[in-house]
């Protein structure tokens, strides 16, 4: 009824309220959707304030409210709008004192997540518990296989504590599944595109499958990874057969399909030492697509990118593997290494911010310097320099990835005679040195900041345009990549841009 004569029902809610029924809660259920993915805000705000009950009412119709706060939920973290909304609050309330403990805790989750969406600007990490795997009969096991949503209410919600991204993912799936079969197909589509570009159900549901595993793996309940990819995989279509069980605590590294040996991370680590980046790169394409959820995939594509100075592309895949794993230092670490490669001093300086906070920083904070990018420059046409004793080569010269610290350079000069220098540099820095043999002076400039020219098809642009998405105030703002954002075509000379036709413009005094 409520499909085709909303306001009818509308009205009848608002003279029965709850029914006994369970026929009758399902279709309130179904309303609330179907009203907000339409735009009938009236209604819903109507239906809302039908729903609202006394604290013995809540108690009489307990399955409904269980069940309409874990929608809510849903919803209020999809939609944050909806916090503005009257009544769901108090409902929250009424059922936490009721005095039903399962009212309760149900009541408080939902409180929480509304005060997470008031508070949207705040990312939240939540730790991911699980107790012990219950003796499920066959039965309940095939319950759960065709009822997917029932398993996220009644194990997911209830344990992982709220997490910005997890519950986000949670709500996304609970609310495509409970969609009715006419919106599977225009809201469905929105609600996969909030986590990604997905070619169909299939591939989305494979994805959520693998990534839930390997999350529940990485946090030791392996037996629960395996029940997960029992109960979800027949979600999962033609790419069910894809799917296999975890086997080793190793899972942090892949999203549990077959990897072959050569997409291994350390097989493409090789190809670059031996084979260099280009080939490199291709690889790393490949295993992106196949674990697509996989943040050190998608890192190590960022970094082969940057090892062929495309930052676009580099920020791309370091954006998406930030959003997939943000406490890891290595990808923080990464992510400032692309920001700092373009002279986005205050992204380099949010970097750094997030790293001091990470407890693998703090342990061996040296192993996550950015590095220092150095200019040593002459007056003198044909000077050579070495740094450390180590031959660099002929002036001007450009080095990235110094060790900060106390150095030695030593400019050559054609007719035999030598200047050494000592010089401090700073992390993050870049910093430039130009010799003037005529006065035997030494100018210096030390920056962060600077400007970029790429070219792309024979056209100039400024680095700071082609990224500007990027260039954010907050990382947790930083844009969510799909993978086809992270995937270029590797014979473009325009793409894999060799540094010689980008053009670093800084300070010209030097």
């Amino acid at each position: 009824m409520y499909r085709n004569y909303l306001p009818e029902f509308v009205n009848k809610c608002r003279f029965l309220r709850v029914p006994l029924s369970h026929a009758g809660q399902s279709q309130i259920l179904q309303a609330c959707r179907f009203a907000l993915w339409n735009q009938q805000s009236e209604a819903l705000q109507s239906i809302f304030m039908a729903c609202g009950m006394s604290e013995s009412e809540i108690i009489e119709r307990k399955d409904f409210y269980l069940k309409f706060a874990s929608m809510i939920g849903h919803l209020v973290i999809l939609v944050p709008a909806l916090t503005n909304y009257f009544m769901i609050d108090y409902i929250a309330e009424d059922m936490i004192d009721g005095g039903d403990p399962e009212l309760a805790a149900a009541g408080s989750r939902l409180q929480n997540i509304i005060a997470a969406a008031k508070n949207k600007e705040e990312k939240i990490r939540g730790k991911v518990l699980m107790p012990s795997l219950p003796a499920l009969s066959a039965a309940q096991i095939d319950f759960y296989k065709h009822n997917q949503a029932a398993f996220i209410t009644d194990f997911f919600e209830p344990n992982w504590e709220y997490d910005s991204d997890r519950s986000y993912g949670l709500a996304v799936v609970a609310e495509l599944l409970a969609l009715d079969p006419e919106d599977r197909d225009h809201t469905g589509k929105i609600l996969m595109d909030a986590l990604g570009r997905f070619a169909d159900r299939d591939e989305f549901f494979h994805y959520f499958t693998t990534t839930t595993a390997r999350i529940l793996y990485e946090n030791n309940y392996k037996d629960w990874a395996a029940l997960s990819i029992d109960v979800f995989s027949p979600l999962c279509g033609a790419r069910q057969s894809e799917l296999n069980r975890p086997i080793s605590p190793a899972a942090r590294l892949d999203d549990l399909p077959q990897i072959p040996a050569e997409l291994e991370l350390s097989a493409i680590a090789n190809t670059w030492k031996t084979q260099g980046p280009d080939e490199a790169i291709k690889l790393a394409m490949e295993r992106v697509k196949l674990t697509p959820g996989d943040a050190f995939s998608c890192g190590m594509l960022g970094h082969l990118y940057l090892e062929k100075f495309n930052i676009p592309m580099a920020l791309a895949c370091l954006s998406r593997s930030y959003w997939l794993e943000p406490n890891s230092a290595m990808v923080v670490f990464f992510l400032g290494q692309a920001f700092h490669a373009g002279y986005f001093e205050k992204q380099v300086d949010l970097c750094l911010a997030k790293l001091h906070d990470l407890p693998e920083y703090q342990k061996e904070p040296d192993q996550f310097q950015l590095g220092v990018e150095l200019f040593i420059k002459c007056d003198t046409p044909e000077a050579h320099a070495t740094l450390d004793g180590r031959p660099v080569g002929r002036c001007p010269l450009q080095m990235s990835g110094i060790k900060p610290g106390h150095h030695r350079i030593v400019w050559q000069l054609p007719d035999g005679k030598q200047h050494p220098y000592t010089v401090t540099l700073e992390d993050a820095t870049v910093a430039k040195f130009r010799y003037h043999p005529d006065s035997g002076d030494i100018s210096h400039e030390i920056s962060r900041s600077g400007a970029v020219t790429i070219f792309d098809n024979g056209n100039a642009k400024l680095l700071d345009e082609v990224v500007s998405a990027y260039l954010v105030d907050d990382l947790a703002l930083l844009p969510q990549p799909a993978v086809e954002d992270c995937i270029c075509n590797p014979n473009s000379e325009d793409i894999l841009a060799p540094r010689s036709l980008i053009e670093a413009v800084e300070p010209k005094s030097l």
